[in-house]
C-alpha cells in the first residue's frame, strides 16, 4: 500500500515522538547533552556530505567538526561559556589552518574555510542553546517549550498556508511558503506560549507573551528558509532520507536551530 508524503510524515511522528518524549522526561541533563551531540554529529554528516561535497565521515574536516561539536555540548552541559568560546576559537584556528594549507596547494582556501567554519556556527553552536535551556532551572519544561514552539510553528505555517495561502513569502528560497502561512505560525506559537504561561511557566510576563511567540515563530521560519537557501544553492532537495516523509536530520532540526537561541535569550532575560 502506497502512502502519500503527508501520511508518511505523520506516521514518522507517531513512531518517534513517544520515544523521544519518554527519553526527555526521564533522562538527566548530561544524557540529554550526549543525545544533542549525537544529533549534531548526524546533522554535520549531512552538512559535509551535501554542502562541502566531502567523503564524510572519513573527511578530516568532518572529524574536526564532530570533536569540536562534542566539546561544545560538554561546555553547554556544565554551563561554561568560557569553554564554549574557547572551543569556537580553536575550531576557527583549525579550519583557518586547513584553508591556508589548501590555498598553498593551489586550491580554493576561502571556500573551504567558509563552509567548514559555518558548520560549527550553524549546527552545534545554535543547537547547544537547547542543552543550555535543558540544564537550567525547570529545564525539562523549557526543553518541551522550545520543541513545542518549533513544531507547532511549522505545523501552523503548513496548514494555514495550505488553507489560506495566496501570497508567496520568498519564492526563490521556498516556493511553497506563503505570507498567510507565516502569519498562521505566529498565531500557533501564540497559543503555545499562552498555554505554557497559564500552566508551567507562570513567570513569563503577559506583555512578553506575544513578543516571544512572534520571535519564536519568525526564528523557526528563518531556520527553515536558511537551510532552503543552502540546499537550493547546491541543487539539493533533502539533506538526507533518515526520516520517511521528512527528509534528513538537518531538515528536521533546521527551525529548531534558530528557535533555541531565541527562547534561551528570553529564558535568561526574564
Amino acid at each position: 500500500m502506497a502512502y502519500s508524503s503527508h501520511a508518511k510524515r505523520w506516521m514518522t511522528v507517531a513512531v518517534i515522538v513517544p520515544i523521544l518524549v519518554a527519553f526527555f522526561l526521564m533522562a538527566p541533563a548530561w544524557a540529554f547533552a550526549i543525545f544533542g551531540a549525537f544529533i549534531s554529529a548526524f546533522a554535520l554528516y549531512e552538512y559535509f556530505k551535501n554542502f562541502c561535497k566531502t567523503n564524510a565521515p572519513m573527511d578530516l574536516g568532518y572529524c574536526f567538526a564532530v570533536i569540536g561539536s562534542s566539546l561544545i555540548f560538554w561546555a553547554a552541559a556544565i554551563g561554561s561559556f568560557k569553554l564554549l568560546f574557547l572551543v569556537m576559537w580553536l575550531m576557527f584556528f583549525v579550519y583557518a589552518s586547513r584553508a591556508m594549507i589548501r590555498f598553498n596547494q593551489g586550491k580554493a582556501g576561502y571556500d573551504l574555510l567558509a563552509k567548514e567554519a559555518l558548520s560549527i556556527l550553524y549546527i552545534p553552536c545554535l543547537l547547544s542553546s537547547v542543552v543550555l535551556a535543558r540544564c537550567s532551572e525547570q529545564g525539562v519544561t523549557w526543553l518541551f517549550f522550545i520543541l513545542f514552539l518549533a513544531f507547532i510553528s511549522d505545523t501552523g505555517a503548513y496548514y494555514a498556508g495550505k488553507t489560506f495561502g495566496k501570497h508567496k513569502l520568498i519564492p526563490n528560497l521556498s516556493p511553497n511558503k506563503t505570507v498567510e502561512g507565516s502569519i498562521g505560525s505566529i498565531f500557533a506559537d501564540l497559543i503555545v506560549v499562552s498555554v505554557f504561561k497559564l500552566t508551567l511557566l507562570p513567570t513569563i510576563p503577559w506583555l512578553v507573551v506575544p513578543v516571544l511567540a512572534a520571535s519564536a515563530a519568525i526564528a523557526t521560519q528563518l531556520g527553515d528558509l536558511f537551510e532552503s537557501m543552502l540546499k537550493r544553492s547546491l541543487d539539493v532537495k533533502d539533506s538526507g532520507t533518515i526520516f520517511p516523509g521528512h527528509g534528513g536530520m538537518l531538515d528536521r532540526i533546521d527551525g529548531l536551530l534558530f528557535t533555541g537561541p531565541v527562547v534561551y535569550l528570553f529564558l535568561v532575560t526574564f
